[in-house]
């Protein structure tokens, strides 16, 4: 795991927050973020949002670990969304059509509704 990303995780409204907390999601860190979300999942947290909001860069990797966590909460029973998307980031889900398969919110109060 690279030491510029942190991950934290934390309860609201009975679903779980993942915090990414790096500015760039790509193949440095896609593993440490996936391994963190199985994690999550194992344990009985399998509705969980993804806060995006400090990261300013994704590359396809950073796409395959949005779809791995959906896979992963879909396969436990769960849901699963992201919220906070920054311009580049938010463009990329755009262009790729990612946001037909996964729920993006604007912010955490939205998305915990």
């Amino acid at each position: 795991m690279s030491s510029e990303t942190k991950i934290n995780s934390r309860d609201s409204g009975g679903k779980t927050i993942v915090d990414i907390e790096t500015q760039n999601v790509d193949f440095r860190n896609c593993e440490a973020i996936k391994s963190s979300v199985a994690g999550f999942v194992s344990q009985g947290q399998k509705n969980i949002l993804l806060n995006l909001s400090k990261v300013n860069f994704m590359d396809s990797s950073g796409l395959g670990v949005i779809l791995f966590c959906k896979r992963a909460c879909d396969e436990a029973g769960g849901s699963f969304g992201a919220f906070g998307l920054q311009n580049y980031v938010n463009n990329l889900v755009n262009l790729t059509n990612l946001n037909k398969t996964i729920d993006i919110y604007n912010n955490e109060s939205e998305a915990v509704c």
